[in-house]
């Protein structure tokens, strides 16, 4: 009498697990999914934080207008912005100030964590604000772009 044993998955066409190859295979698949995800996700942020800064500027711009509304002028060069969070303490001081005219502070800042560039002229009343894009350097394209506004009044009102 012999004696025969038989593994149950052992013989033609049995299952042996995964090799190495297809452990490799689903790896690299993997990875080159999870980078072109990685960067379609970074483009869309760098996208978001570009539209923050309009948003940003367009908010500036109507508490300058309030601002100057209020006080009959834009605020100093030297005052900058931060007149429109608390009554300036820098000449020309603004008896009239009725602020804050913005939210919150962080407004004052770009999405990328710098201050808003901004200037101001009495005659005739005009300002400019602008931010460097996510480069922080002059010109540039993309998410590096600049981004300015500019208000130039016709007179003296």
């Amino acid at each position: 009498m012999h004696l025969r044993l038989r593994m149950a998955n052992s013989g033609p066409g049995a299952s042996r697990g995964i090799t190495r190859r297809e452990i490799l295979f689903v790896l690299l698949i993997a990875s080159a999914l999870t980078i072109y995800v990685s960067s379609l996700v970074k483009q869309r942020v760098d996208e978001a934080l570009h539209e923050q800064a309009v948003i940003d500027l367009e908010r500036i711009t109507r508490a300058l207008h309030q601002y100057k509304l209020d006080n009959l002028r834009y605020p100093s060069p030297d005052q900058g912005l931060y007149a429109l969070l608390e009554s300036p303490v820098l000449e020309p001081l603004s008896p009239r100030w009725a602020g804050p005219y913005l939210s919150r502070s962080s407004l004052i800042r770009d999405p990328w964590k710098r201050d808003y560039i901004y200037h101001s002229s009495d005659a005739p009343p005009s300002f400019s604000v602008k931010t460097f894009g996510a480069d922080g350097v002059e010109g540039g394209s993309g998410e590096n772009r600049d981004l300015l506004v500019v208000f130039e009044s016709d007179s003296d009102y």
